[in-house]
């Protein structure tokens, strides 16, 4: 037999050079082809761990927001038993749990009923269901928890034929339930069949208590427990819906509770049963235990071999067709340059090449010899320099990277001329000291079995860096500013889930991290029990994408003090104008109300007798009167104390103010609660009475204002007997707030002249 280089030569000599390395390049083209085929779906099956370790997560979150929802309808039946079946569905609605959740299927409410009650409590509920009756209830049971409200994603005629079934009777649900009660969380059940249900669907429930509020408990009825909240998942539509279906796509998924057996088997996306097989012929990509409501899923994610042999027979079909193209280039270079054997010419050639091809590249291009020296470079990568292209020319690559990455770079040199592409970024210094981030990506260039040099891409990334750095700088800054600022501010998604915060606002929740805050609603905060107007508000804005402004509210802070607080609330929108949530600035303006009612009370009342003043009386007689031009009934009155300088000449000012102070007291003490009294100042005061049938009636009341002083006023033991004179006026149309009073106080004199101690009706 002859030798492999004599076959090499018998064959050169009859097929030509040419042909020769077109037969090796198509033989090195197939075996490149399987070689790539199997890394690729080793790959593959990579990338396909790192897939299924995403998905994991958002199964993970998706459980979380399962139970979330049910602990919140939970804490809604919770605060009160005056749920109504339509504020049951409004609040699902409003939730809009199916829309936001996939895969669950039905929400309900259980009340615990005492077998004692039993009777009782369907007589009650049949008044809003009529014919309603406990069906199946446990036999010798203390209680039962039959189905009273309900909602059903799929099918809103479901929850009529469940209505009233005794949920505890099932075993399954039972256990969950008492869970549940004892430790006050919600816990989900096993997997099993839906009840009454033609499709056989499974299904996994979660319980949630429903404590009695504390005025409740405090009467001593028996026990704290009000009932349930379950929540309904099916399990075939939450894992074969999930994410759109891409992950049925890439991944046969078994999922088991507990532990790995067929009992326990709650989904198999191809009924294969991979993980109860002893061959383990599967490829297993991805495992997890996710534990949500007491319970504790396997996960196993297995890649389908289908798609793993497509996408690898793609990226081998690519790899082939480059080889395919490479042998006709070296079958076109045998045939043109077969001259240029030597490694002088060949070198000379690639340069020529180089220039041809990178001379006008938009990134700089270089290459490299083995010794890590500049063997080519484009005009580009000596500009990013600063040298000359020809001074460039066996000058060492590490010159010019940064004292930091010089190390970094020659790793990334030394796994290149291993053979490897390796993708980096590194700072260079120019020779004129300048400094540039450069993203390169170094290709290793073969002559035979040997890397002949290093080919290079790179990208001035310097301005992208520093623009990135600005932004996490403003970023940072703008939260500063946020948390040194008083007002609490936040801001949330369609959905009303806080997105971020300052510190006054965490400080107001009660919570010491942004990381704490974002995810949540205001059902899950210390003021959950505004949450729904808190949510009403948020949709207004949203759908408007009008802001609301200073809206004020009482509020109680987190030491318990009543507190004024108020909010301004402003649509956030995207670049495309879309509202994508809402920006709220909170502010306690509780010291500013106190201010407020106090400049009030201060310019309105008068600081002797605590009422109205002056100016706050001419205020309320021209509504008062505005209001008679329609409606008549109304009378002024106006009146002061008998002989009162003598009083005060006798028995001294501060005598004089105790004498006003108890004759206001008694007068209030006479007057209708819808009456209005003010002072005028000294002894003078007055009088508003509307909604009077007649004339008469005010002088009823006048005969009232005259007895409350019959008795003397005692002063420090002291009688002193006090009386007073009262003009009345009746309101005639077209009268003016002064023509009014003038009427009012001409009455009075009248009643003095009189002899005082009685009242006279002006005459009109």
């Amino acid at each position: 037999m002859a030798s492999f280089a004599e076959f090499i030569r018998i064959t050169a000599g009859r097929m030509g050079v040419p042909a020769l390395v077109f037969a090796a390049g198509l033989a090195l083209s197939g075996y490149a082809c399987q070689w790539y085929w199997q890394r690729s779906e080793a790959h593959q099956l990579d990338q396909l761990g790192d897939a299924a370790a995403q998905y994991e997560s958002l199964l993970r979150q998706r459980l979380e927001q399962y139970v979330s929802a049910t602990r919140a309808l939970a804490a809604f039946f919770s605060a009160s038993y005056a749920i109504s079946p339509e504020e049951f569905d409004n609040y699902i609605k409003a939730s809009r749990v199916f829309d936001r959740l996939e895969g669950m299927s039905s929400f309900g409410y259980l009340p615990r009923v005492p077998a004692a009650r039993l009777a009782a409590f369907e007589a009650e509920t049949a008044h809003t269901f009529p014919g309603y009756q406990v069906i199946e209830p446990r036999s010798g049971a203390s209680d039962y928890y039959p189905l009273l409200y309900g909602q059903h994603a799929l099918d809103p005629l479901r929850v009529g034929r469940l209505r009233g079934i005794d949920f505890g009777a099932v075993p399954a649900r039972w256990r969950a339930m008492q869970r549940a009660a004892a430790t006050d969380e919600p816990v989900a059940t096993e997997l099993h069949t839906a009840l009454r249900d033609p499709g056989q669907r499974p299904v996994v429930l979660i319980f949630a208590p429903v404590r009695k509020p504390p005025a409740a408990a405090a009467r001593g009825e028996p026990g704290a427990l009000g009932g349930f909240i379950f929540s309904a998942l099916y399990v075939r539509q939450l894992f074969g819906t999930f994410d759109d279906g891409r992950l049925a796509q890439q991944f046969d998924l078994e999922v088991f509770d507990g532990n790995v057996s067929a009992a326990n088997l709650v989904f198999d996306g191809d009924g294969a049963g991979h993980a109860l097989q002893t061959d383990r012929s599967h490829v297993l990509a991805h495992r997890a235990a996710l534990r949500f409501g007491e319970r504790t899923w396997l996960m196993y994610f297995y890649a389908k071999r289908t798609q793993l042999a497509a996408d690898a027979l793609n990226e081998a079909a690519l790899v082939f067709a480059v080889g395919m193209l490479l042998t006709l280039i070296a079958s076109y270079a045998a045939v043109a340059w077969p001259r240029y054997a030597s490694g002088k010419r060949a070198v000379r050639d690639f340069s020529e090449r180089f220039a041809g091809f990178f001379e006008h590249h938009p990134f700089a291009v270089f290459a490299l010899d083995p010794q890590r020296r500049f063997l080519q470079a484009n005009q580009q990568m000596a500009r990013e320099l600063g040298v000359r292209r020809e001074a460039l020319s066996g000058m060492p690559v590490e010159q010019f990277i940064a004292g930091p990455d010089r190390q970094a770079m020659a790793r990334s040199l030394d796994e290149v001329l291993a053979g490897n592409t390796v993708a980096t970024t590194h700072q260079v210094e120019s020779a004129d000291g300048r400094r540039s981030d450069l993203s390169v990506v170094l290709i290793p260039m073969s002559a035979g079995d040997t890397i002949s040099h290093v080919l290079g891409f790179a990208e001035n990334i310097t301005d992208r860096k520093r623009a990135e750095a600005a932004l996490h700088a403003s970023r940072q800054m703008l939260q500063a500013i946020l948390d040194n600022i008083p007002q609490s501010v936040f801001w949330k998604d369609v959905d009303s889930v806080y997105q971020g915060g300052n510190r006054s606002l965490l400080q107001a929740a009660g919570l010491h991290s942004v990381d704490q805050l974002v995810g949540k609603t205001d059902a899950d905060l210390r003021w959950k029990d505004m949450a729904d107007y808190y949510r009403r508000v948020d949709l207004e804005v949203i759908r408007s994408g009008v802001p609301r402004m200073r809206m004020q509210a009482r509020d109680v802070r987190h030491d318990g003090e009543a507190c004024w607080i108020e909010t301004s609330k402003i649509p956030l929108k995207d670049d495309r104008g879309q509202v994508m949530g809402v920006l709220a600035v909170t502010e306690d303006i509780t010291a500013r109300k106190y201010m407020e009612e106090e400049l009030f009370r201060r310019a309105n009342f008068d600081t002797l007798t605590g009422l109205p003043n002056r100016g706050y009386f001419n205020n309320q007689l021209e509504e008062a009167v505005k209001r008679a031009q329609r409606h008549h009934g109304l009378a002024l009155m106006y009146f002061d104390i008998d002989r009162f300088k003598q009083i005060n000449d006798t028995h001294g000012h501060d005598v004089g103010d105790s004498v006003i102070r108890l004759f206001a007291q008694r007068i209030r003490s006479v007057l209708r609660e819808a009456d209005f009294i003010a002072r005028l100042g000294g002894d003078e005061f007055v009088l508003i009475a509307e909604g009077l049938n007649e004339a008469g009636d005010a002088v009823v009341i006048a005969q009232k204002l005259v007895a409350a002083m019959a008795a003397p006023f005692d002063l420090a033991g002291a009688p002193l007997p006090v009386t007073t004179s009262i003009g009345v006026a009746w309101f005639e149309a077209g009268m003016t707030p002064e023509a009014l009073v003038k009427a009012a106080d001409q009455a009075m004199y009248d009643a003095k002249r009189a002899g005082r101690n009685c009242f006279r009706v002006a005459h009109q």
